[in-house]
Parts: C-alpha cells; structure tokens; sequence
C-alpha cells in the first residue's frame, strides 16, 4: 500500500488496513474517537461506512471532488457521497494531507493543504498500492513500466514454465479486446490462480472471465461487472436520489462495464452476456428502458425481440 509522504507520517496510529489484526485494530482504537480516513476509493469509503456507528466522528480526505470519480464517474460518485454525508460523514474533498501534529507521540490532528485542521485520534490510509515485484528485477521476467509482471492468457511470463496472478500482473482481458490490463479484486485474483494451475498441468486454459465485484455500505449493495477504465459516457437509468440504478459504461459506441445499486440481477446478466462474447452497443437505450419499465432483459440475453 502507498503511503503518506507528509510531515509526521511516523506518528502512531496510522494505519494502513492489509489484514484483519489492522482492521480489528483500528475499530478498537475508533471506537468513540475521531477518525480521519485519507482515499476516497473502495477501503477508505467501506471503512469510514464501518466506522460511522462506532467512532466520535469520521471524515474523508480525498484529491477528487468526489468518491470513486475514476471508478463510477462524477454523478454516481456524488450519489454516494450525499448518502454518506446523511449518514454523519464528512468530507473534505481536493485537498491533500500537509502533516500529521501529534501529541505524546500518538495522532492528534491532521493538517490538510487547505488550511483546516481536523481533529483525529485515528487516521486510515487507503491511496492506492504498487506491486511490489522490485526482488525480480534482475530475473529476466519481463515487468512493465508500473512494476507489474506482464502475463499471456495461459498467466505464463516471459520465461517459460514461469506464472504468476493476482494483484502484481497485468494481463490480456478478452473483453477489451485483449488489453493488457491489472484488476486487484479477489474474483480475478482468484480465477487467475486457477488459470495458472490448470496451465502448469499443461491444460492449456486461456482466462476468459468478466471482472466482477460488490461492495455494501449502509445496507445498500453496488455491483460492477466488466471494466470502465478510459469510459467517455455514462448512461444512467433509474433514480440516483434514491439510490436505485443502474450505470451502464461506454467507451465509444460499446458497453465496457456495468454498476447498479438496488437493481439485481442485471450486472450479473450483463457479464454473462460479455462472457460470451458479445457485445452491449450504446444505442441499445431502448433495450435498458424496457427492463425498467418491465424487468424483461430478453433484449440483453438474446431470448427475445
């Protein structure tokens, strides 16, 4: 996991959550405490949801103007953030951390680049990781300009008889048109294991799975299928006020990925559908409009008119 670079950033309780003894950890120091949480993306919002029940108070640092902006983009982000926000959670969003002030060698403040000053006897770091794959530099297995181990479909490396998976390889995702990509989310981690395994008993197995994920806070339920990055629109339908929708990703004319927030099961189907190879065009709007108004997805699954 990155870490803060600030003034301080050795003051005890900072965390950096990796295992479930740092996650227990940080609940028992919150609880009735201030909390700063630095990373507006999938840990930092999860724990600050958490927490607002068991800490004093909780606040969100983060660079975007709004959560997960690179993730769901702009008008998703700001659904979720006034969901937080009438949940008692405070955000101070495009700034950054300056310095961490403590007292007795513990957290006591965290000064932002804007000038407020917070109150904080826990602070949680969630910015973002780097493969840490710098003990292969000199093993000849072809890393890219980002640390990443590059693999094939099969999870080999450069150097025969060699995989690897996980969070530290980028490799060819069939739905974007084999783009080399890295997606550090446990289905793919997982799949990718497997993948690998299969290859080493010479099963000749290429990966073919859709990325696919869930997160929950405050009893509602995101799902995401498929992968967004570089989308150009986003088409929404539903009502994000009231937290129920559905996101569809485009890049160009073709869907890349799907979000929904209380309207199972359409992310599933539509990984199904890019499972098989098929493809979502943007122009299909008059197919989403007939599952809102219907729930009959026989448009997207092939089974109607």
């Amino acid at each position: 996991p990155k870490a803060l670079s600030c003034k301080g950033k050795e003051v005890e309780n900072v965390f950096n959550i990796r295992t479930p003894e740092d996650a227990n950890r940080v609940v028992k120091l919150a609880t009735s405490k201030n909390v700063v949480i630095v990373g507006a993306s999938f840990l930092g919002m999860e724990v600050a949801a958490y927490l607002t029940e068991r800490a004093h108070s909780v606040s969100v640092v983060e660079l975007e103007e709004v959560p997960f902006k690179k993730f769901f983009g702009e008008r998703v982000g700001r659904a979720v953030m006034k969901m937080f926000e009438s949940n008692r959670v405070k955000f101070y969003m495009q700034t950054e951390v300056s310095e961490l002030r403590e007292q007795d060698g513990k957290l006591k403040e965290v000064v932002l680049k804007s000038g407020k000053v917070l109150r904080a006897d826990v602070c949680v770091v969630g910015i973002g990781a780097v493969p840490a794959t710098g003990f292969l530099k000199q093993s000849g297995i072809n890393i890219d300009s980002k640390g990443f181990i590059v693999v094939n479909k099969m999870m080999q490396t450069n150097i025969p008889g060699v995989f690897a998976a996980g969070d530290a390889v980028t490799f060819p995702l069939a739905l974007r048109n084999n783009k080399k990509v890295n997606v550090p989310h446990w289905q793919m981690a997982h799949m990718h294991g497997r993948i690998a395994a299969l290859n080493m008993l010479a099963h000749g197995v290429e990966i073919s799975t859709v990325p696919y994920l869930w997160t929950a806070m405050f009893g509602k339920s995101i799902r995401y299928a498929g992968h967004g990055e570089g989308f150009d629109d986003v088409v929404i339908q539903g009502d994000l006020d009231e937290l129920k929708f559905v996101a569809f990703y485009t890049k160009s004319d073709e869907v890349v990925a799907v979000a929904s927030m209380n309207y199972d099961p359409i992310v599933s189907k539509v990984a199904e559908v890019l499972a098989a190879g098929r493809t979502i065009r943007k122009r299909d709007h008059c197919g989403f409009f007939l599952f809102f108004r219907t729930g009959d997805m026989s448009w997207l699954t092939g089974k109607g008119s």
